[in-house]
C-alpha cells in the first residue's frame, strides 16, 4: 500500500488499484438544521429512484400471460382394465390434443410423454381422442394433459354401526337405570 497526496491509500500489488477516501464533516445542531430540507429532499428522490427501479425490474420479469385453458364440456375418463391393476400396471404421461376451434372437437391425440406401456397409452389416447371442448373457449388449438394411471388401494369396508332401534334402546335402558337408582336412593 502506498499514500497518494490525496490522503486515499491504493494497493498495486496484482495490478488492481483500490481507491478509498474517508471524509468526515463535524456538524454543530444547528447546520443540520438548516440541511434538513436538503436531506429529505435527498432522501425522498433516493426512495422514488429505488421504486421505480424495482417495478420497472418486476414489470420486465413477469411473462407474458397465457390463454386459461378451453372449457371442457364432455370429457370421458381413460378406461383402467382390473387385469392392469392386477398386474400392476401404473404410469404417468402426457397427452397433446389438437383442438379444432370451430366445432371444439379433438381432431387428434398423440403422446407427449409415455406412461411407459403401451396399453395405458392407448386408453390415454382413445379416451382423449372423444374429449369436446367449448369452441367459445379455445384460444389455442392444441393443449397437453396429464395423465395417470396409479394403483388405487382397495376400499375399506363400512363401518358397522348399531342400527337406530338398538341405540334408541340403549338410551332407554340406561335412563330407565337411573331412575331406579335414583329412587332406591330417595327410599
Amino acid at each position: 500500500m502506498r499514500r497518494q497526496s490525496d490522503g486515499a491509500l491504493s494497493n498495486c500489488s496484482n495490478g488492481r488499484a483500490f481507491h478509498i477516501r474517508l471524509v468526515i464533516h463535524s456538524a454543530t445542531p444547528a447546520q443540520y438544521v438548516s440541511r434538513w430540507p436538503y436531506m429529505m429532499r435527498s432522501a425522498g428522490l433516493a426512495i422514488v429512484v429505488g421504486l421505480s427501479s424495482v417495478l420497472s425490474l418486476h414489470a420486465q420479469s413477469a411473462s407474458p400471460r397465457q390463454p386459461p385453458p378451453p372449457r371442457a364440456i364432455y370429457t370421458p375418463k381413460p378406461i383402467y382394465r382390473a387385469e392392469w391393476a392386477k398386474q400392476g400396471l401404473t404410469g404417468k404421461g402426457v397427452v397433446l390434443v389438437t383442438i379444432d376451434k370451430q366445432s371444439g372437437n379433438v381432431t387428434g391425440a398423440r403422446m407427449l410423454t409415455s406412461t411407459g406401456n403401451q396399453q395405458l397409452d392407448g386408453a390415454a389416447l382413445q379416451a382423449y381422442s372423444q374429449w369436446r371442448f367449448d369452441p367459445r373457449t379455445v384460444a389455442a388449438s392444441q393443449l397437453k394433459i396429464p395423465i395417470e394411471f396409479a394403483k388405487r388401494p382397495a376400499p375399506l369396508p363400512a363401518k358397522r354401526t348399531l342400527p337406530q332401534p338398538v341405540i334408541l334402546l340403549i338410551i332407554l335402558g340406561v335412563a330407565v337405570a337411573a331412575i331406579g337408582f335414583l329412587r332406591r336412593r330417595r327410599a
